[in-house]
């Protein structure tokens, strides 16, 4: 069972569903950040033990991490961030 007290509700966290741009591309790319036994790299899923996926953990959106992988070293920029708290509020009701 996950204690969603310990995860962050404005930073990157379990749970998380990141979307980023590649600085030197521009091409934007999406991750979920899920447990380990979860991990799933070619669906974007990843975990937080990844290279990308400790980067990941404690930025906001609009933060720029590097990460640096066996590939070589990229640039990303956190454009839209969903924390697993925001996954569970209820939609708002329409305005009438």
């Amino acid at each position: 069972m996950m204690n969603l007290d310990r995860i962050p509700h404005d930073k990157v966290g379990l749970g998380s569903t990141v979307t980023l741009k590649d600085t030197s591309s521009g091409a934007p790319i999406v991750y979920e950040l899920v447990t380990p036994e979860e991990s799933d790299p070619p669906a974007g899923r990843i975990s937080p033990s990844s290279p990308i996926g400790k980067c990941l953990l404690g930025a906001e959106e609009g933060d720029v991490v590097e990460v640096r992988a066996p590939s070589g070293t990229r640039e990303y920029e956190v454009m839209k961030l969903v924390t697993i708290h925001d996954q569970d509020r209820p939609e708002p009701a329409p305005a009438d």
